[in-house]
This record gives C-alpha cells, structure tokens and sequence, in this order.
C-alpha cells in the first residue's frame, strides 16, 4: 500500500492516478473526502496530519509520500517518525531544487530541515527537488479573464518550469521499484523560458495575443494580495524565494530524461493542454 500525503495538490493530483495506472494499491489523505475529487480507484481516508494518531493513520502502509501543507520541517518529521514506527519501508520526500542551491529563504529551510529527518528516520528514501511549476501559471487566469493581460513583477527571470506530469512519473518509480533507493533527483522542464516567451506560447495555444506587462514590486505586491488573497506574509516569502533563486531558475537539469528515458514535457504542451482554462475576457 502506498500512502500519498498531499493527494489534493498540483503534484498528488497527477501522482493518484499514476500510481493506479501502475497497478499499486494507493490511499490518499484529506481532510475532506466529499470535497477532494480524488480517483475513486483509490481509497480516501479523512484526517489531519496536525491532530491524527499518525503512526495508527500510516499503519500497513509500505511507502509513503511526504508533501505537508505548509512544508513544515516539524510536520514532516512526524510524518517521517510514523511511518517508520508503522513499518514503512520507503519515503519519498517532495523538496525543492533550491536545497540544491542552498538558498537562504524560508521555505527552502524548512525543505532542507525536512529532508533530513526523512533521512534520518530509518527507512529508505528517494528525494525529489523541483523547480518551479507550469501549474503555478495558472494564477494568470484572474488578469487574463478580465483584462487579456498577464502582469508580472519586474526582472521576472527565465525559468525551466517543470510539468507536474513529470514530477508524478518520477514519483511514481520510485514508490514502486526499487531503483532509485537513496537517490536525490533535481527536476526541471527541458528548456528556460522567459516570462514573455510563455506568454507568447499561451497565446499561440488560446488563439488571440495576450498582453505582456511588467510592473514596478510594489504594484505586483498588491495585485498578489488582492487577486490571490494571499496574506501579506506569503507574499513577501514569495518574494523571497524569488530572490533567493535569482539566477538560478535558468538551469536546466537532465533528470527528467535519464530517469524516464523521454524528453520532460515542454510549457506548450502544457498550454495547448489548459487553453480552456483562459477564455476570452468576460465583458459583461
């Protein structure tokens, strides 16, 4: 039995059905069932890591995949003690490529913090380290509905986004097989584009130019606020990974390729695959 934490996120979504495909029995955690939409090939148990008797909650599973809300280092710990109290033998831990960087950020540490103890607590274990998603341009869609304009933070650097796709497919190998045991794989897309250039690729995958529009921090601050409603706090700390991965977002690791034996999925295939997902501006 593999257990999968973060079943409900960008990357748990793809894993699931993954893992199903691949003839593995999956149980997936959420906090609410009803609401999860989680492949009903899978069983779906209710929980919540923060109040859960963890070791009774990961009992009989064999492998367990370690994404916590939050990425926090203590969660994940836990997690990582549990599993091994419950007779798992395999963790597979989702990270950042910015461990590999050594960036300072928060986020990065607590990544760093909890890849650790997923060392350290007794079974085998698999690290994987993406760099940013393809997914995450999906926050363009609020500009683009109602403006056909994507905003962007001044100086926004290149990227060699990652198709979560390819995160699930590595993933899913390495809680099935035994051959990436103590392996720490870097994952990134094949190639780095600027944030223009993928605008123009979503362009081209919708039909209809889409404007390009670099704004000053303080605006792109406020437009995060408003239009995310994200709290003051998680958009500084985005700011601050931004930062911490300044020149660095640009590099391009093979992972994808030596592991799965094919090229990683490109960012237009991804746009042609979510077009739908930017309709025309509403103008009611």
């Amino acid at each position: 039995m593999i257990f999968v934490l973060g079943a409900t996120g960008k990357v748990g979504r793809a894993l699931v059905p993954a893992l199903l495909d691949a003839g593995a029995a999956v149980r997936a955690l959420t906090r609410d069932p009803a609401k999860a939409r989680i492949d009903p090939r899978a069983e779906v148990v209710q929980g919540d890591l923060d109040t859960a008797d963890l070791p009774a909650l990961l009992d009989g599973s064999d492998r367990v995949f370690v994404l916590t809300q939050g990425h926090s280092a203590d969660r994940e710990a836990a997690v990582a003690r549990a599993a091994a109290e419950a007779g798992a033998t395999h963790l597979v831990k989702l990270s950042t490529t910015g461990v590999h960087f050594g960036q300072p950020d928060p986020i990065t540490r607590a990544h760093a913090e909890a890849e650790q103890a997923i060392r350290e607590a007794g079974p085998s274990w698999t690290i994987l380290r993406p760099g940013a998603f393809m997914d995450n341009r999906f926050a363009w869609r609020g500009s683009i509905r109602e403006e056909n304009a994507v905003y962007v933070p001044e100086g926004d650097p290149a990227s060699a986004l990652v198709h979560v796709r390819d995160i699930a497919a590595v993933a899913t190998l390495a809680l099935t097989t035994s051959d990436h045991e103590g392996a720490t794989y870097e994952l990134t897309g094949g190639e780095a584009l600027t944030t223009r250039e993928q605008v123009a690729l979503l362009s081209e995958a919708v039909g209809r130019p889409i404007e390009y529009v670099e704004e000053p921090r303080s605006a792109a601050r406020a437009r995060m606020m408003r239009e995310y409603g994200w709290p003051a706090e998680a958009v500084d700390g985005f700011f601050a990974l931004k930062e911490a991965s300044a020149g660095r977002e640009h590099v391009v690791f093979d992972t994808v390729e030596r592991v799965l034996g094919r090229p990683p999925l490109n960012f237009a295939k991804w746009a042609r695959e979510n077009a739908a997902a930017f309709p025309y501006p509403y103008r009611g």
